[in-house]
């Protein structure tokens, strides 16, 4: 079974505990816990993030199993989206990733379209960074997938999402909207509990694994899947096969 870590982090941050988190210690980490391949982005604080995603390109340049998503900051604008196309493009990188908190703005700001207009040309997914603000909600996320059909999204905050999508008149048509496992515990609605009765109430082809390290742990959320119990054909969509098919790697 191929594993695949949807969404990591590599180069300066003030968030990490030894200020720069590199390729390298990624890749040790993997290699520890039989992790094949993982996303990785650029890190926040921004507002800036040329040299963090230039950072990324030159990692996925060394390493075949690194795949490289486009950090963009929307305030910037037409020059901000220039190089996210050309990054596309030319680059190679395999996705577009926003994050409401951090940039500061609602994920159903002005600002945002233009940024999901330019997926759709791309033929992109675009990740938009969940977290516990007012500048983020699932239900925001949930209507903007709702509204660009032809957008693939990927977020966090899978088990709000999911009831989001289980219990919503919208949920049939919600084929675009791909949940990260991350974080996998947590409360009395953690993704876990979810995880066990994924058969019956979501379609297997939408979830994503995902631990952001270096803020998450991968012994962990491996550790958590693997005591949900789930069949073996749902663990290798989720591990790997849904993210390859999403970014076409």
């Amino acid at each position: 079974m191929v594993v695949i870590d949807a969404h990591t982090f590599i180069g300066e941050s003030i968030y990490f505990r030894r200020k720069k988190f590199t390729d390298e210690d990624l890749l040790n980490i993997m290699d520890k816990n039989g992790v094949d391949m993982a996303v990785v982005v650029a890190p926040p604080p921004g507002p800036y993030y040329d040299n963090g995603n230039k950072y990324v390109y030159e990692a996925t340049r060394k390493h075949d199993r690194l795949i490289g998503v486009y950090r963009l900051n929307p305030w910037f604008g037409d020059s901000e989206l220039e190089k996210a196309k050309k990054a596309i493009s030319e680059w190679g990188f395999k996705a577009l990733y926003i994050d409401p908190q951090n940039e500061s703005f609602s994920i159903t700001s002005p600002v945002v379209k233009p940024v999901i207009d330019l997926a759709e040309k791309l033929d992109v997914p675009l990740y938009i960074k969940s977290a516990q603000s007012r500048f983020y909600s699932p239900e925001g996320v949930v209507f903007l997938a709702y509204m660009n059909p032809n957008v693939k999204f990927i977020t966090g905050k899978s088990s709000i999402a999911a009831m989001l999508l289980n219990r919503s008149p919208m949920a049939q048509n919600l084929q675009n909207l791909f949940l990260e496992t991350f974080p996998l515990k947590g409360g009395h609605q953690g993704i876990d509990r979810f995880l066990k009765h994924m058969p019956e109430t979501m379609d297997p082809n939408r979830l994503i694994f995902s631990t952001q390290t270096p803020f998450g742990h991968v012994e962990l959320e491996l550790k958590t899947i693997e005591f949900t119990g789930l069949d073996e054909s749902y663990k290798r969509l989720i591990m790997g096969e849904n993210v390859k098919k999403l970014l076409k790697i």
